[in-house]
């Protein structure tokens, strides 16, 4: 998978005029991390590796560090947080954010184990990251990610916390991002990707003349991504930005899904969701069930991955029917799949800039615990604040890429990918001369 995603930046490399020197910086990470734990799993000390890609920081690494999720996936392998941990870079270049980029895993289901188990192994992974002088706020600082959410990085903060009369950090909180607004985390931050994304798509359709009233969206994925992309539909918004434009024609999780074609009655479907944790026994009067697979297939406007990654691919991608597909997952579309998409008339919006949400709120929640802890009375304000700039960073990243896009005939994914290689080329050439 890594191999395949040199090989596409390599393409866009060369369009833009990026050297040589600067893909081989991208094309073999800084530093491979890979460790051996014994947490106890259902009362049995087990071993288990965690795994982490640091790929590369155009900035100077001690002063801006690298940034990443932290993933709890059977699926999760070196190669996928290799390629994962480049995107990253080139999200924070093109967003405009202080990091490097990284991801760490372990390859456990999360689903299949109890909180004290899980507590046991995010405890004894980070105690060997300390050790290691992985985990600091200016060398690693790792966010949620699939598997992982507020607790698990909370559970990260205490245990560093409690070890820091050793470790001597000056900013213990700037350790983790993620965390529960209460336990100086970022208010707005549970549902910063979903956000990001739908401000990103509103400006996109601006920019583009597309009108938005009623366009019908599919959501691949109803974890936290994509169960907040439905939520925020269905909500009346702030700050001026409602999303209640858009109709949601159908959603899925891993086991299937519920899919009308006049638009899915949101709310209903979140509180049957929220209830039963399944989209199965939903009224058939209301909606028809559909499997994942054919979710990606549906007469929709927009496509919306947001499971895992290489969900359209070369085999299927000539059978997308929506005009565009956004990716909110990762590696969502394929290397492969995106000349065929681009034969048909398909536009792709790219998770280097259309998922970039969650990072971008992590460092507002990174700056502010270098220098303060909020009080409760100043969440609202707190939020209205991560809202407001969220939407300039969000809106000023689509406004680059579009006009990049338009000056050369470019795929947005081109000029996306040409923009991030070329100030990440920049940044190199500073920090080396």
């Amino acid at each position: 998978m890594f191999r395949e995603k040199i090989c596409e930046l390599a393409d866009y490399a060369r369009l833009g005029g990026v050297s040589d020197e600067t893909m081989e910086e991208l094309a073999n990470p800084k530093k491979r991390y890979e460790v051996k734990i014994r947490p106890r799993l259902a009362g049995k000390q087990t071993s288990i590796y965690v795994w982490g890609s640091l790929n590369c920081n155009p900035h100077s690494t001690g002063a801006r560090p690298y940034k990443g999720g932290i993933r709890f996936h059977p699926a999760v392998t070196p190669d996928i947080l290799d390629t994962l941990g480049l995107d990253m870079t080139e999200k924070c270049e093109i967003a405009g954010l202080p990091f490097g980029g990284a991801k760490f895993g372990v390859a456990i289901d999360p689903t299949k184990h109890s909180k004290v188990d899980l507590r046991d192994l995010t405890e004894k992974a980070t105690e060997q990251m300390l050790r290691d002088r992985i985990l600091d706020p200016d060398f690693y600082v790792p966010g949620p990610d699939m598997g992982t959410n507020s607790e698990i990085m909370f559970w990260m903060y205490n245990k560093v916390a409690e070890w820091n009369s050793l470790a001597k950090l000056p900013n213990v909180a700037a350790i983790v991002t993620g965390k529960p607004v209460e336990c100086d985390g970022c208010p707005g931050r549970e549902d910063a990707t979903s956000r990001g994304l739908l401000m990103l798509l509103t400006e996109y359709f601006r920019l583009a003349k597309i009108p938005k009233a009623g366009s019908t969206l599919a959501i691949q994925g109803f974890g936290n991504v994509g169960m907040n992309i439905a939520k925020l539909i269905a909500e009346a918004d702030d700050l001026g930005s409602s999303y209640s434009q858009y109709k949601v024609a159908a959603v899925c999780d891993i086991a299937g899904g519920l899919y009308n074609p006049q638009g899915l009655d949101i709310s209903n479907v979140l509180r049957h969701y929220g209830e039963r944790k399944t989209f199965a026994d939903y009224p058939n009067d209301k909606a028809d069930t559909i499997t994942p697979g054919e979710l990606l297939f549906l007469p929709v406007d927009i496509l919306i991955p947001a499971a895992l990654e290489n969900q359209v691919t070369e085999d299927n991608a000539g059978r997308i029917s929506a005009s565009h597909i956004c990716e909110a997952a990762n590696e969502a579309v394929t290397p492969t799949a995106q000349p065929i998409l681009h034969e048909n008339g398909k536009i792709v919006i790219p998770g280097i800039i259309a998922n970039v949400g969650g990072v971008t709120v992590s460092y507002f929640e990174w700056r502010r615990n270098r220098g303060e802890r909020r009080h409760a009375v100043d969440y609202s304000e707190d939020l209205t604040w991560v809202k407001t700039e969220l939407g300039k960073i969000m809106t000023t990243m689509i406004n680059r890429v579009y006009l990049k896009s338009k000056q050369t005939g470019w795929s947005l994914t081109a000029a996306a990918h040409v923009l991030a290689l070329q100030g990440i080329e920049q940044k190199l050439k500073m920090k080396h001369q």
